[in-house]
């Protein structure tokens, strides 16, 4: 689901809207794939719904701003310009953002980007879970606050996040090579993936 969800952020920029966005097309998806079969582009069918959801969600508070008559500007932003560039590439440097600390960069990312269980991420900072959960909440939240938006960064501040974005890979790729838990030793798509990027 990481190439989802960094389909959505690139499109929508707000990260929390578009992963609530995530959840609720997947819960969509069971019910009707369970029912209708799979589509033949599930990815594509994805992001169709909950984009939708998003859009919904953006006229809804936009109908509501302008009931309670206030004044702020609207919640609904642009799409932002769609290149061929990687998305996941895109969402690793938006988690990797300088106002988290680099263990929430790094803890964020993992969760988001790399769609490992807060269990693993926890397995991979020899901390406990319920800790570990805490840290990513706190990620989000310190993103929201500083309405951190998805957008590349320029080269010198892309430089700055590059070491917490290799730290990222190489977890990944870790975490591949010798899964934490499950019943498999390797996991060749995780590894794949770090490869990949």
């Amino acid at each position: 689901m990481p190439h989802v969800l960094g389909a959505l952020v690139h499109r929508y920029g707000d990260f929390d809207a578009c992963e609530d966005a995530l959840q609720e097309a997947m819960m969509d998806a069971i019910t009707q794939w369970g029912r209708d079969g799979v589509p033949e582009h599930p990815r594509g069918w994805l992001i169709r719904v909950a984009s939708r959801r998003i859009v919904d969600n953006l006229r809804r508070d936009q109908s509501r701003d302008a009931r309670e008559a206030k004044v702020a500007h609207s919640d609904g932003v642009e799409p932002a310009a769609y290149d061929s560039v990687d998305d996941t590439l895109h969402l690793l440097y938006l988690c990797c953002h300088p106002v988290l600390t680099p263990a929430s960069q790094v803890a964020l990312t993992l969760r988001a980007v790399a769609g490992l269980t807060t269990a693993q991420i926890a397995s991979a900072f020899l901390v406990p879970v319920a800790t570990m959960a805490q840290r990513i909440s706190r990620a989000k939240a310190t993103l929201r606050a500083a309405s951190v938006r998805f957008e590349e960064p320029a080269a010198e501040k892309r430089a700055g996040r590059l070491a917490a974005v290799r730290h990222v890979v190489y977890l990944v790729f870790n975490e591949g090579y010798t899964a934490s838990g499950g019943n498999r030793l390797v996991d060749v798509p995780l590894t794949r993936e770090a490869i990949r990027l």
